[in-house]
């Protein structure tokens, strides 16, 4: 948790009977928060799961881990997974949409996130493989906050941009893993002319994104709308040279509890390192003994704020 302002926390707490365990530290962007959590938390368990708040393991997503996984020691380091976007009650299944997925399933030690402030990268060293079965990621928050969100997102990408940073570390590749073709769509689209309009264009009608009528229409729309405002950012850089603002929300102070905790006293020494906490259930890990997101909180708080 970085310091939410809600009650994440106290919700997560309610939880520690069944193995939840909650540390806090100061967020500075997503790569390094990712790669925080792995260096600094105990855990022992061998596999590392990125699940979100707002994402939900469907039971046949859990039914295909298990076997991939515990059924069998499986030759790949790493798996991609596909989401289903859940955006206003309706799934958004076309224009481009699904399947579309990263790595988000990997063997701890295999894994790190490259060096990217928003839309962080897995960068994994070893084979990837494939889980078909797909998670559930439900934007069910308004459309007020979708818009602060990607206001922030975009300040974000237009300072990236700004610095020459249009990929990050993934190696772009057409014929390569999602993420990868991903990144070699978006250096060819760096170089087009009138790029929003031209992507819309490309997801509604090339993509097919009509066939999900009103619902493609708006989520295609409010994404392209996003991506203008990170090329009007830029131009406004240019005009002004201040770098566009990112406005973040509101962060409180460590929760008590946590602060008092063994667990938290450990990752925040920076002598000795942690140990492995001795449930096994550290957060971060999937093991035979249940689910846990990958920040800690189990899979069924789905409801509880990301932050």
């Amino acid at each position: 948790d970085s310091y939410s302002t809600d009650r994440t926390v106290d919700i997560a707490l309610e939880r520690a009977a069944d193995g939840v365990h909650v540390v806090q530290h100061r967020f500075e962007n997503y790569s390094d928060q990712w790669n925080w959590a792995l260096t600094r938390l105990p855990i022992r368990q061998p596999w590392v799961l990125k699940l979100d708040a707002d994402e939900r393991a469907t039971e046949a997503f859990r039914r295909e881990v298990d076997a991939r996984l515990f059924d069998a020691e499986p030759e790949e380091d790493a798996f991609i997974i596909h989401w289903r976007l859940i955006f206003m009650g309706r799934w958004v299944k076309w224009g481009g949409l699904y399947p579309n997925g990263n790595i988000r399933l990997w063997r701890r030690g295999k894994g790190r996130f490259g060096r990217r402030d928003v839309n962080e990268h897995l960068l994994v060293d070893g084979k990837v493989g494939v889980i078909s079965s797909p998670i559930d990621h439900h934007d069910y928050k308004s459309l007020g906050h979708w818009i602060d969100r990607h206001n922030r997102y975009s300040a974000m990408q237009a300072r990236a941009l700004l610095a020459g940073d249009v990929i990050g570390q993934t190696e772009p590749r057409l014929f390569g893993r999602p993420e990868q073709r991903r990144m070699w769509l978006r250096k060819l689209y760096r170089r087009l002319p009138g790029r929003p309009l031209l992507y819309f264009l490309y997801r509604y009608f090339l993509r097919l994104g009509l066939l999900d009528g009103s619902a493609g229409f708006r989520f295609i729309f409010l994404h392209s709308t996003y991506l203008y405002w990170i090329e009007l950012k830029q131009k406004e850089y240019r005009i002004s040279g201040e770098l566009p603002a990112i406005i973040w929300p509101p962060r409180g102070g460590p929760h008590p509890v946590v602060a008092a905790s063994e667990l938290q006293r450990q990752v925040d020494s920076p002598l000795p390192a942690p140990v492995p906490l001795q449930d096994g259930n550290a957060a971060g890990s999937i093991g035979e003994s249940g689910w846990q997101t990958a920040d800690g909180r189990e899979e069924s708080l789905h409801r509880a704020h990301h932050s």
